[in-house]
């Protein structure tokens, strides 16, 4: 019989993956302390303690990414931080579990590292609840929380049926943290099991670092961000720390229905944030940050080579893409996954038919809906859908990580921007489609903080409105007025009609009945208007217009 092993085996493949149990470190939990941590880990960091504090018995928590985003890193980032034998992320004391786990309560198993898809059908899932079994039996102490760490979970290809097995290896006192490449493979919360689980969360997704999270790295970004700023920075976008949350504040203001913040408080404080909490240094500095975030993506990367860089990045998306999203949808010729992404690099939110995507890729257009639908559901391409359903026959789209522009262009038309340095190359026009694609990632994001059901384009006379951000009714639109295509933002932003919007039903042709209504209209700028900076106010009035002004790093700022 073909196989990779007996229990024995597996249990001892355990063992070298979890040096923590005799050691009370490991040379992977080692380098992962020497890396910056991205929000996506204190959320989970976090979000672990409450229910710890709380006295969730058990918890099955989700998240899910691309090949090399980092869902692994995080992972090792939480052994070290729950570890009572490494000193990890001093910001965190106050956080209980930090450094109060003992090495023998948590069992890290990374899937395909372990070859257990090389198993039969069933035979994966057997060798997994004996490695378990063992380490609850002989490892784990008697009494006190178990954290089981199950890194790659696509490996073992599981059915609802066989999720439910999986599911029944937590009982009390057991943490489960769970990873895979697509939602679906880590959403056990519908699952039926007789298994009871008190709490389960997410999926969550793990996404390049937006451009808030690449400032606290402190990395990268070629502007002087010192420590102390930084920390001001994490406090004004969270309301668990002392201190004002101006971001926090405009993020609940954007929403529409908060209670407590009014959409026009959240536009005063963003002329506030901009003009009296940022001084003219701290400006130009996010300023020369965003152009410089442009480059680099949002990756940390364990080396400094832009060559070495750029052949990682590419080579994760291209396996993310042939084999992960490939294998999950059955998909025949991954290659026209390539080649979507590759149409989606060279437009870069232009609108697109699909007659034309479906005459170039070779095949009809439900079949291309379907790689769209998988490359979303694989955040590696997003569409972007007409507001008005007017031109429902077309579509924008737009890859996610701003880097994959760059490696799935033509090499005429990144020219400059190879290295992850600033050269002395101008390159406009790329930089305002990185621009605007990070721009698309960021409105996403927000669109997620606000509750708004997506983000659509329309057309004006004039223009362009690039993103709108919409829910039942409340609508706030977004210009993009980025050098060289700069236009006449003003008229478009005055014509915009938010009465010109058309949604559907859920499941259903039909169109809701809604009002809609645009208070303010936004354009995103890379330079603001001399009379804006002069008066220190945001807010212009054209016609019977208020149009606000949001410098480009502002933006992806309050994202």
């Amino acid at each position: 019989m073909l196989g990779t092993g007996s229990a024995e085996e597996f249990i001892d493949d355990a063992e070298h993956h979890n040096q923590w149990w005799s050691d009370g470190t490991s040379p992977e939990i080692s380098q992962a302390v020497h890396l910056t941590p991205r929000s996506d880990f204190h959320r989970v960091l976090k979000t672990t303690n409450t229910y710890y504090t709380d006295d969730v018995e058990s918890l099955v928590y989700a998240i899910y990414g691309q090949t090399g985003i980092g869902k692994t890193t995080l992972l090792h980032q939480l052994v070290a931080a729950l570890l009572n034998t490494t000193d990890f992320l001093n910001q965190n004391q106050a956080v209980e579990l930090t450094s109060a786990i003992e090495p023998r309560q948590i069992l890290y198993i990374p899937l395909e590292d372990s070859l257990y898809q090389l198993e039969r059908t069933g035979d994966d899932i057997k060798r997994l609840n004996q490695v378990i079994d063992y380490f609850k039996t002989h490892v784990a102490p008697r009494r006190g929380q178990k954290f089981i760490l199950l890194d790659d979970v696509q490996a073992l290809d599981l059915d609802e049926d066989r999720k439910a097995e999986l599911l029944e290896l937590v009982d009390a006192d057991t943490y489960l943290f769970l990873t895979g490449t697509v939602a679906s493979q880590v959403n056990y919360s519908n699952v039926k099991t007789a298994s009871t689980v008190d709490k389960f969360e997410g999926p969550w997704p793990i996404l390049p670092m937006k451009f808030i999270d690449a400032i606290q790295t402190g990395k990268g970004l070629n502007a002087d961000f010192n420590e102390e700023f930084r920390s001001r920075l994490e406090q004004y976008q969270s309301t668990t720390l002392d201190g004002p949350s101006p971001i926090k504040m405009i993020r609940a203001g954007l929403s529409g229905n908060n209670s407590e913040v009014s959409l026009d408080t959240a536009v005063e404080t963003l002329s506030e944030l901009c003009f009296g909490t940022f001084n003219a240094d701290d400006r130009d500095n996010f300023h020369d940050a965003a152009r410089a975030y442009l480059r680099t993506g949002g990756i940390l990367h364990h080396t400094d080579e832009p060559s070495i860089r750029n052949d990682l990045s590419k080579s994760h998306f291209l396996l993310f893409l042939y084999k992960e999203l490939a294998k999950y949808r059955s998909i025949q010729q991954p290659e026209n996954l390539h080649r979507l992404s590759s149409i989606a690099a060279t437009n870069a939110g232009r609108e697109l038919q699909y007659t034309a995507l479906s005459d170039q890729i070779g095949v009809d257009r439900r079949t291309v809906d379907s790689y769209l639908d998988v490359l979303d559901e694989g955040i590696a391409v997003t569409e972007s859908h007409d507001y008005s359903l007017r031109r429902y026959r077309r579509t924008r789209l737009y890859l996610r990580n701003p880097r994959h522009l760059v490696l799935l262009s033509q090499r005429q038309e990144h020219h400059g921007f190879e290295d992850y340095e600033r050269q002395d190359i101008l390159n406009p026009e790329f930089e305002y489609k990185l621009a605007r694609t990070v721009a698309f990632d960021h409105a996403k994001r927000l669109a997620f903080t606000l509750g708004a059901h997506d983000v659509e384009y329309t057309e004006t006379e004039s223009g362009l409105v690039d993103y709108i951000l919409h829910r039942d009714g409340y609508v706030l639109p977004f210009i993009l007025s980025y050098h060289p295509h700069t236009g006449n933002a003003e008229t478009i932003a005055a014509e915009f009609d938010p009465d010109s919007g058309q949604h559907t039903q859920p499941d259903s042709e039909d169109l809701r009945d809604l009002d809609y209504q645009a208070r303010y209209r936004y354009i995103i700028t890379d330079s603001l208007p001399k009379s804006v900076v002069e008066s220190e106010s945001l807010v212009v009035q054209k016609n019977e217009e208020r149009i606000c002004y949001l410098p480009f790093w502002l933006f992806l700022l309050i994202c």
